[in-house]
């Protein structure tokens, strides 16, 4: 007779106990159903730095499934001797374990479940199939005794045991099974509670694994070392028993305590939290996975393919140049000082818009607090990703001005009007996508130091407010808005710039608009590129759980700033001989480029002194260093806070600018994150947007500073700008 006949009528009790007759039971077993399809298991996805190192993982069910002959042997002997000793003769139900738990069951002991190691995969498997489904009424069933759910178990279980052989099922059940905590499966348990695979277990872990899967809660060693060592010990004796261990091998593992088994386990990894320094990081990528339809079709399926699916994710985040950043930002402005002044560094790469490394001076954490130099808050990145409300820019924002002046046709070596100390505005006078503006818009140049009259070559790389309201007045300020927008610049809420009334109001040249410091990094990376813009990214490349790669959304890159008559190349090359004077007789001059390669940049500076800024480049990199006020940017009495009144590393300068603390922050990381490098040189300017050097028009005296605030209805608030660092 068939093994299943057989089982079948040893399960009449069981069934008969719901009332049913005996020859109606056994047709009832026959008619259960037989088919299951056990799904994928759920197993962790990992992240990984650029060169494939891991970053963390994240996991529901903390899981790697691996072959049964990745697994110690000892686990196979020590789960069926305690769970299944006839594992191997029965044909997934076994006739005398039934036999023994229907008499006890009819003579009023407890009820007895019987379960062969087949029955508790197809336990497992049904509870995941509930789990997967968010069916809590038939998870909770199969986790309460019950007769006839004990007789469908039976039904699938013989059924299965024609389909899969008994090692495949030994297999799937090792994978599958709860061993404590949130450790499914053999190998992720062996690695967290032995820091090992479980290829290596020895015969005490291998016991002490399977006598957790009877109560993976009361025996967990962790948290009950006694419980857990008696019931391995129980483990040991059975298959001493069995004659699967000898009586030396028995002693000997009983002699070693649980504490010491488990001296090397191994904290949990899973999510942004242990990724440390390069959490921040970590959760932008999140944040992007989420919103790519590559993971799935919408976010609530894309968190199961991050959570559950395996997923195996390179990022762009380049390890050498990452702890580069995080040093030099922590030697900045620790993030325990006292100031809460907040500092960060972001770098792209040109070109692409990868992302190799993001930095701030906080410590991360996946929780708001307001524990001194923590933070949840990615500033780096915009809102939507994780980040704040953005930061004004200050004259970070001018290349956006600069840039479509050549555009326009203009050069760099005509004069404009560069009032000496400040002027006013009359609103009206600037073009706005044919809007007629109203109010004044005063200007004001640092220590009143201007020139009267000056170039845009030197209005640039000085950062003269006065002479950029100027070129303003030449060109139409949508289009600045439009070239900026171009380049990638948007509100760090969301948006665009063109939904911001805002950003058609000459202040808005001067950097009201509040954006991340990730969006100054990859504008700039347009012109380090030689007029190629690339949207920063953080994903190299996906696979699948089986290997198979997923094609992650890679936005295409753009030549912005091409018109008619010029090439974005052009263009870009122009600003770069523009902005590469910044840094070699401009506002950072002082903290010049790294050696050996062409490097260009910009300083920025908000009204008060609040926020400072510096993006600078070559054509290998891109970065944004910030420094500035974050958590509070405004006293009790309203007024802004600003850097001068803060002692910060011992120093309280009595101006801060972007060259203060921004700058020389962008030079340590550039020097350190180019070692090795060999660097290549930005293309030659358009000689004719550079223009012919005319003789200088009478002025009303030397200088070069600025610091200029704009205002006006629709403006924002006062902007200063920068700088002259004497």
């Amino acid at each position: 007779m068939a093994i299943g006949l057989v089982v079948a009528g040893l399960a009449v009790p069981v069934v008969a106990t719901a009332g049913a007759g005996a020859d109606a039971a056994v047709e009832m077993f026959e008619d259960l159903p037989t088919q299951l399809d056990p799904a994928a298991l759920p197993i962790r996805s990992t992240l990984r730095f650029s060169d494939g190192t891991v970053m963390t993982q994240f996991w529901s069910e903390n899981r790697v499934v691996v072959p049964l002959d990745q697994m110690s042997p000892y686990m196979r002997d020590a789960i069926i001797a305690i769970e299944d000793a006839r594992f191997y003769e029965h044909g997934g139900a076994d006739p005398q374990g039934i036999i023994r738990a229907a008499i006890n069951n009819f003579t009023g002991g407890s009820t007895q479940g019987a379960s062969t190691l087949t029955q508790q995969w197809i336990k497992n498997v049904l509870l995941q199939q509930a789990r997967e489904s968010g069916d809590e009424e038939a998870e909770e069933a199969l986790m309460t005794a019950d007769e006839a759910r004990k007789v469908r178990e039976i039904r699938l279980a013989i059924a299965a045991e024609e389909t899969y052989t008994k090692d495949q099922i030994l297999e799937n059940y090792l994978n599958i099974a709860l061993f404590g905590g949130s450790n499914y499966g053999v190998e992720a348990a062996s690695q967290y509670y032995f820091g090992k695979p479980a290829t290596q277990l020895e015969v005490e872990d291998a016991a002490l694994l399977a006598g957790m899967v009877q109560n993976p809660s009361a025996f967990e060693p962790l948290q009950y070392p006694e419980a857990a060592q008696g019931r391995r010990d129980t483990v040991l004796a059975r298959m001493l028993d069995l004659g699967k261990i000898d009586q030396a091998q028995y002693d000997a593992a009983v002699a070693v305590p649980v504490t010491t088994q488990t001296r090397n386990q191994k904290d949990e990894v899973n999510g942004c939290a242990p990724a440390g320094a390069a959490g921040y990081f970590c959760d932008y990528a999140v944040q992007t996975i989420l919103r790519d339809p590559a993971f799935g079709a919408d976010r609530d399926e894309r968190i199961r393919t991050l959570y559950r699916g395996g997923v195996d994710i390179t990022t762009t985040l380049q390890r050498p140049r990452q702890k580069a950043a995080e040093t030099t930002v922590m030697d900045t402005i620790d993030y325990n000082d006292k100031t809460k002044v907040g500092a960060t560094l972001v770098s792209v790469e040109p070109g692409t818009g990868k992302v190799v490394a993001m930095a701030q001076n906080r410590r991360y954490t996946n929780q708001p607090t307001d524990q001194r130099g923590y933070t949840n808050i990615n500033y780096n990145v915009d809102e939507a990703y994780g980040g704040g409300k953005g930061i004004q820019p200050g004259s970070n924002w001018k290349p956006f001005t600069l840039a479509t002046w050549l555009k326009d046709g203009n050069t760099l070596n005509e004069f404009v009007t560069a009032a000496p100390r400040s002027t006013t505005f009359r609103q009206s006078q600037f073009d706005a996508c044919g809007n007629g503006l109203v109010g004044e818009w005063p200007v004001r140049n640092s220590e009143g130091r201007g020139t009267g009259r000056m170039s845009v070559l030197e209005a640039s790389y000085a950062s003269v407010n006065t002479a950029y309201a100027s070129m303003a007045l030449q060109l139409d300020l949508c289009d600045i808005r439009d070239t900026a927008a171009s380049m990638g610049a948007h509100p760090a809420v969301g948006g665009q710039l063109s939904d911001i009334q805002a950003s058609i109001y000459p202040a808005s040249i001067l950097g009201t608009i509040e954006v991340a410091p990730l969006t100054m990094a990859a504008a700039y990376a347009t012109f380090a590129s030689s007029g190629t813009f690339c949207p920063p990214r953080p994903l190299e490349s996906a696979v699948d759980r089986d290997g198979q790669p997923i094609g992650i959304t890679v936005a295409p890159c753009t030549e912005p700033l091409a018109t008619d008559d010029h090439t974005s190349e052009e263009i870009a090359d122009t600003v770069n001989y523009a902005l590469g004077q910044v840094l070699t007789k401009g506002t950072a001059r002082r903290v010049g480029g790294p050696p050996g390669f062409d490097a260009a940049g910009k300083t920025g500076t908000t009204d008060e002194m609040g926020q400072t800024w510096f993006t600078g480049y070559t054509p290998e990199l891109s970065t944004t260093a910030w420094v500035g006020h974050i958590e509070r940017t405004r006293d009790a009495d309203g007024d802004i806070l600003s850097l001068s009144d803060e002692r910060i590393n011992g120093n309280s300068p009595r101006d801060v600018y972007g060259s203060t603390y921004a700058a020389p922050m962008w030079r340590e990381y550039m020097d350190e994150a180019l070692d090795g490098v060999e660097g290549s040189d930005f293309g030659s300017p358009d000689w004719g947007l550079v223009g012919p050097v005319r003789a200088a028009p009478p002025s009303d005296g030397p200088g070069s500073g600025s610091n200029g605030s704009g205002s006006g209805s629709g403006g924002g608030q006062n902007q200063t700008d920068d700088e002259d660092d004497d």
